[in-house]
């Protein structure tokens, strides 16, 4: 099939929930919504094409075979009174129906053509039904005017039967095909019998019709199921992302939980010691948010980091920066190929994001609204480190802020590889 467009989650419900009526419904005549019926009508189309490139060959030797093997019989069981007037009835209708399969099969090769392929199809079904209905009328030798007829009820079994129309052109084509071979024959003066002609011609075009319906009954049905495990499985891949993504989300705040962040942590710091790059890291803690769950409530709690989350998402600029929550109360933020004075403005970011949300905190003993105390650890991984030390760094300047009574950024000393911290 072509490749599915993107819909939107209102039609993917109303795609399923139509499949399921139609396939539990099963009745005969099977109604589409215009956008299932044209998608329908596409399936059979690449179908039909993708038969027509694969299969050309067998088509190609069915003609090469029925040819030589009419050939030998005109030249061979014609009355020598009848047999130029039979090869040349052959060979017209040879080349005709040679001419209309070069048609066919040249049109997989003409995207241009692929958006009208039931037109041309159906006019293909056309010339190849008529042609042969008048050869069969203008074979001079009455063995042959029956004889040709067999010939005839193969063609339109094969029209209807294997030629992969869909009914509506095939009746179309072949209904044309049986009034323009009238047409000619009566215009002509060719031999006609009605009962022989209602026999082979229309008769077996009632059949290949009603074969023609039951097969693309079969075929709807088919389509639908194959639609409907694609449906499923799109719908299965949509839970899978979704467990994925909450997997590695944490709820409250819509932030990286502590899962994503030490596998990004992790890989990030294996890039910066490989490529000889500064890695900082943030550990960032709301000022007495005991003390506010305990007097406003934790559902105002929860409000409050939900709030901190996206202040800390309005600052990250950059694709490569994971802001997470670390647990409880507390948030760390990653800047890949980040130095220290890069760090530092962003932790200042941070901490007014906060401050700016301007909710107010009663119990607090540094403000009356919420803030934060900010660590901040910058390292260029040697061979030897672990990614611990830099967590530890970060974490020892987030502990001296609150030392230092909190609302506050510490900047860990990194020159001499100890994490003793400078107020900021």
């Amino acid at each position: 099939m072509a490749d599915a467009p993107i819909i939107t989650q209102e039609a993917f419900e109303l795609d399923l929930q139509e499949i399921q009526g139609l396939l539990d419904a099963r009745t005969r005549r099977m109604r589409f919504s215009p956008r299932l019926e044209s998608d329908f009508h596409l399936y059979l189309r690449n179908r039909a094409i993708d038969t027509l490139k694969h299969g050309w060959w067998t088509i190609v030797l069915l003609y090469v075979a029925i040819g030589v093997s009419t050939f030998a019989e005109v030249h061979l069981l014609s009355y020598p009174l009848f047999r130029d007037g039979n090869l040349h009835v052959w060979c017209t209708v040879f080349l005709v129906e040679g001419v209309v399969i070069a048609g066919l099969l040249s049109l997989p090769w003409l995207p241009g053509l692929h958006s009208r392929y039931w037109i041309y199809t159906g006019f293909i079904a056309l010339l190849a039904e008529s042609s042969i209905i008048v050869a069969t009328s203008a074979f001079p030798d009455p063995y042959f005017n029956q004889h040709s007829s067999y010939i005839v009820i193969f063609i339109i079994a094969l029209i209807y039967g294997l030629g992969g129309l869909r009914f509506r052109p095939a009746v179309i084509g072949c209904s044309a095909g049986v009034l323009v071979s009238y047409v000619l024959i009566s215009a002509f003066d060719l031999w006609l019998d009605w009962g022989f002609f209602c026999q082979y011609v229309l008769l077996a075009n009632v059949v290949g019709m009603l074969l023609c319906y039951i097969q693309e009954h079969r075929d709807r049905i088919v389509f639908l199921q194959a639609r409907l495990l694609e449906l499923e499985k799109s719908k299965l891949n949509r839970f899978s992302l979704e467990l994925n993504r909450l997997s590695r989300e944490d709820v409250l705040t819509g932030l990286a939980n502590r899962r994503q962040f030490n596998e990004v942590f992790q890989m990030e710091w294996d890039r910066a010691k490989r490529e000889r790059q500064s890695l900082s890291l943030l550990f960032v803690d709301i000022d007495y948010f005991k003390l506010f769950n305990d007097s406003h409530g934790h559902l105002e709690g929860d409000r409050v980091l939900s709030e901190v989350g996206l202040a800390m998402k309005s600052v990250l600029r950059r694709p490569g920066d994971v802001a997470a929550r670390y647990g409880g109360e507390e948030f760390v933020v990653l800047l890949p190929a980040t130095p220290e004075g890069g760090a530092l403005e962003v932790a200042v970011q941070v901490h007014e994001a906060i401050e700016a949300m301007d909710i107010p905190h009663s119990a607090s003993l540094v403000a009356k609204w919420v803030t934060a105390s900010v660590g901040v650890a910058t390292l260029m991984p040697e061979p030897e480190m672990r990614s611990s030390q830099l967590i530890a760094c970060a974490d020892e300047a987030l502990y001296a802020a609150k030392a230092a009574g909190r609302n506050c950024i510490v900047v860990a000393d990194m020159s001499h590889r100890t994490s003793a911290p400078i107020l900021v």
